[in-house]
């Protein structure tokens, strides 16, 4: 988040701003906040909460900056590509299951095909930095060798996520679970190395 001129901020405020929003998300969805009842309920200004975020956005993407990490590379290194993208998995699968993204992600992902400034603070803050942490992992992969050069990481980012973002956004498509872990991996692991996925699926 970009530095605010004027007065010195507030910890206090911040604290309260974030708490406020956080209640409405869970209350309504993020189709009914709004800077007005956000700042009302915070007990605060427009001023004040704009000297804070650009944007609705940029505060929803602190919100998620605080519960969940970012750099997934640095706290996800089991020695091996699967059990490297099955831990990130868990990690999107808590993610995406708790209450507050639950209630707030559809409507927020709805704005975003009506708000560019919105849709750029939200891959730049949150969804770009995931997307690199799976792409180094991927390279850790290629470095050990378990798999061969000439994927494409965006892809294979798409294959992990994009399930999850459907069955949130659509809840009737799928549960959220553990078998969806599985199953988006050894999606994952059949495109960048049929012959793992193959090892993998035996038992043992």
């Amino acid at each position: 988040m970009s530095e605010r001129t004027g007065r010195p901020r507030r910890a206090d405020l911040d604290a309260a701003l974030v708490e406020a929003a956080g209640q409405i998300l869970l209350e309504r969805g993020f189709e009914e906040l709004s800077v007005d009842g956000l700042v009302k309920r915070a007990g605060t200004t427009r001023p004040a909460f704009y000297r804070r975020y650009r944007n609705l956005g940029d505060l929803l993407v602190q919100l998620l900056l605080g519960q969940h990490a970012i750099r997934l590379e640095e706290i996800f290194d089991t020695g091996g590509l699967e059990s490297d993208l099955v831990a990130v998995q868990r990690d999107q699968l808590a993610f995406f299951t708790e209450p507050l993204v639950r209630r707030s992600l559809p409507g927020f992902v709805a704005s975003l095909r009506a708000d560019e400034e919105l849709r750029q603070t939200f891959y730049e803050g949150f969804l770009f930095p995931r997307r690199r942490s799976t792409g180094l992992i991927l390279q850790r992969g290629l470095a050990r060798g378990e798999i061969r050069p000439g994927f494409d990481p965006e892809w294979i980012c798409d294959l992990l996520t994009g399930p999850f973002l459907l069955r949130v956004v659509f809840p009737g498509t799928g549960r959220l679970d553990e078998e969806l872990v599985q199953a988006t991996v050894g999606a994952a692991v059949s495109v960048l190395n049929p012959l793992l996925a193959v090892r993998s699926s035996q038992p043992a």
